[in-house]
């Protein structure tokens, strides 16, 4: 075991060979911390969204469980073919020494086999589950089925300490602009995402689902919309249904980043003028009274965006070094760092400045 102060020491060296997301590293720590100082049975809840990387996570995890002297398994819901939660818990009492011996349990495959039945008997039957011993049942399920279980089961998140983390990995879109608020590309056929859209306006016509749950339906939907290219209603949801949930929770977060999304449609739509004054007059002030400093960063890089896309290269270049780059240099950012010098060299390659334009390409970029 190791002490509270080598904890820190530990954390980077069971991830050292791991390439977080500049996001991901506070949440695998809150992770880490979650399964070293957490109760004897722990439910985890993780979002991913790559195969690829879960594996790298599950890797991690591991050797963090390691250094606590906690056995790992692995276990797949669909290869398995259990036919239901029952199964599926008979299945952990059979691991050999699971009652006495702390182990660790990766569930894969959720994603496929939570539907509404397993999802009501599996928060039934939560109480068995903790029963079975110290189990750390780390439960990996993509966005939707999480969205899901939220909806069916609200109460299992205020169960026995349970917890959700996500590491849902940015995509190409996201990565190449440092931006909190960005909506990763729908990779979904066109006949899923359409199933989608008709599932989430069923559950929304449910009047019986509360704001804190209708809010996260309506932010799927509206992305979804514009994923297919539906500006004008997912700019209608954004306005008249989501903005006015958070009105209404006083969630003035949540009710700046949705400003922000109608910002990005409204960017789209060639009206730079709002877009503009909505990031100068609803986001940035919520984001420096509550001290965000990385969001104000973000926006203060999408003011950036409207004004050379404008023409207005020197205030965006101002913005870009004296705004944006300090911010992620002092939080060590250094994806966001190398994406800001990017869009600095973009600036200087359309003022003429070449040879500069090239060296930030070659010597920060790289």
């Amino acid at each position: 075991m190791v002490s509270g102060s080598d904890f820190a020491f530990d954390h980077r060296r069971v991830t050292g060979a791991l390439a977080l997301e500049p996001a991901h590293f506070s949440e695998f720590q809150r992770l880490a911390k979650t399964v070293r100082f957490g109760p004897g049975f722990q439910f985890l809840i993780l979002e991913f969204n790559d195969v690829a990387y879960r594996t790298q996570l599950v890797a991690a995890i591991d050797d963090l469980l390691r250094v606590e002297a906690v056995a790992s398994q692995k276990i797949d819901l669909m290869e398995r073919g259990f036919a239901d939660v029952a199964d599926f818990e008979t299945a952990i009492r059979l691991i050999p020494s699971v009652a006495n011996t702390a182990t660790a349990l990766h569930v894969f495959g959720g994603e496929a086999w939570f539907d509404e039945a397993r999802i009501e008997a599996f928060n039934i039957r939560r109480e068995a589950f903790s029963q079975l011993g110290p189990i750390k049942m780390l439960l990996w399920l993509t966005i939707d089925v999480v969205a899901k279980i939220a909806k069916r089961a609200p109460d299992l998140w205020a169960w026995r300490g349970s917890v959700v983390f996500s590491f849902v990995r940015a995509t190409r879109l996201e990565a190449s602009m440092p931006s909190s608020g960005m909506r990763a590309i729908d990779t979904r056929a066109l006949a899923e995402r359409g199933r989608r859209i008709a599932e989430l306006r069923a559950d929304l016509r449910d009047g019986a689902v509360v704001d804190d749950l209708r809010a996260p339906l309506l932010d799927e939907l509206a992305g979804l919309l514009e994923s297919l290219g539906d500006l004008d209603e997912a700019l209608r949801i954004r306005k008249e249904e989501q903005l006015p949930v958070y009105e209404k929770l006083g969630d003035v977060r949540s009710r700046a980043v949705t400003m922000g999304q109608i910002a990005d449609i409204l960017e789209a739509r060639g009206d730079l003028d709002e877009a503009l004054r909505i990031r100068k007059e609803e986001q940035l002030p919520v984001y420096e009274k509550l001290g965000d400093v990385r969001s104000r960063a973000v926006t203060m890089g999408k003011i950036a965006d409207i004004l050379q896309a404008r023409g207005d290269l020197d205030e965006a270049l101002r913005i870009r070094k004296e705004e944006e780059l300090p911010v992620y240099e002092k939080l060590g950012d250094v994806r966001s760092r190398a994406v800001t010098m990017g869009k600095i060299a973009d600036i200087l390659k359309a003022r003429g400045d070449l040879d500069e334009a090239l060296r930030i390409r070659k010597e920060e970029e790289l």
